[in-house]
């Protein structure tokens, strides 16, 4: 009997469990749905008021980043008599993006909302009475513990800490950037992110490396976010460039050829200025002589600031070079075979430029030559 009585409170104790989760999982569920529909009042409904205010700064983020998937789990499932912890992760994309759940849905963890979580379960609803966010790797746009302003153009959202840079001031610039990175789009974002880092957010995002001006934070393959310094005047050569690299590598984690990645960035920031205009040839002609440049347009990168803007420059008047002999259609197709799918300009040459890539090297470096005087 006493063995029998055992198995009955597992049994029971099982079935609290799986009517706590199941309770839990529906609140998140809805809401989610609230979230994605605008509806602040369903957001809050399962929240305790306590917790009201952080949660309406974490929907005020979301929102303005135009939040496009909610995709909630739940695991760790302890607690009895009403009061239940799970530890909560919430996959969320943006812009349009439309996430699904597949094996690599909660990795990388740029888009995760992981939590600790409390809730109070009663007669089926679950009410949320703890939500602490877990220590993870940080990104540098703080959407999910800072309070966020943004303003929105036709084809950006900026956004900053509230109280710092004006997004909206930004917003012109920024718009005429996404034009002209949406002529070189592969992945077309529904919107571009941008965030303007403060005096100490740059400091702390870019460390050392104090000659850069901007960057993209790629917190999964459906979310790059553009960083700039936000204590520069608005550059449209360094939005587009930035831009450049998410319309042409959206979909993806980046990729290693670098001078492809680099001199796209750059041809998108500069393709319609005259060479003479283009700021960055005294570098490129620099490194040219130093290192003796014998016509090779997959140069390999260094890492070395004092190389850093020659390189660009020089990937630059590759890509630019590439355009001008094979066509915009062409270059595309050669930079998704070798910045995207990670193969050797040889290998993809022929079938994407229509010569082999002896021949493409071969048509620049006069040419490229010519810029450099």
């Amino acid at each position: 009997m006493a063995g029998c009585g055992g198995v009955v409170a597992v049994r029971a104790g099982a079935g609290r469990v799986r009517e706590a989760t199941s309770a839990i999982r529906t609140a998140l569920a809805e809401q989610g749905a609230a979230l994605q529909r605008g509806d602040r009042t369903g957001w809050l409904r399962p929240v305790d008021p306590a917790l009201q205010p952080e949660l309406l700064r974490l929907y005020g983020n979301l929102r303005g980043f135009h939040v496009s998937a909610w995709l909630p789990r739940t695991t760790s499932m302890t607690g009895d008599h009403g009061s239940w912890q799970a530890a909560v992760q919430i996959r969320v994309c943006f812009a349009d993006t439309r996430c699904t759940r597949d094996a690599e849905t909660y990795v990388p963890l740029g888009d995760v909302i992981t939590a600790a979580t409390v809730w109070r379960v009663t007669d089926g609803r679950a009410a949320l009475t703890t939500f602490t966010f877990a220590n993870g790797t940080p990104i540098a746009v703080p959407w999910k513990t800072g309070e966020l302003s943004f303003a929105e153009g036709s084809r950006v959202v900026v956004a900053a800490s509230a109280g710092g840079p004006a997004p909206s001031s930004w917003i012109a610039a920024a718009d005429r950037a996404a034009l002209a990175a949406d002529r070189y789009a592969i992945a077309r974002p529904g919107k571009y992110l941008i965030y303007l880092a403060a005096e100490d957010e740059w400091a702390a995002a870019i460390g050392a490396d104090e000659d850069a001006l901007g960057f993209v934070d790629r917190t999964s393959k459906q979310t790059a976010f553009t960083v700039v310094d936000a204590a520069e005047a608005p550059d449209e050569h360094l939005l587009k460039h930035e831009l450049g690299h998410v319309s042409t590598l959206l979909g993806t984690l980046g990729g290693d050829a670098d001078w492809a990645i680099e001199g796209m960035a750059e041809y998108v920031a500069w393709e319609q200025t005259p060479m003479a205009a283009y700021r960055r040839k005294a570098a490129a002609r620099a490194l040219a002589g130093r290192t003796g440049w014998q016509g090779r347009l997959d140069l390999p990168w260094s890492p070395a600031p004092a190389d850093r803007v020659g390189y660009y420059a020089m990937a630059y008047l590759a890509v630019r070079c590439l355009a001008s002999a094979y066509g915009k259609e062409q270059l595309l197709s050669f930079f998704t075979g070798v910045a995207r799918n990670g193969r050797a300009p040889a290998d993809v040459a022929l079938t994407t430029l229509g010569v082999p890539w002896a021949t493409a090297e071969a048509t620049c470096h006069p040419k490229i030559d010519g810029w450099l005087r």
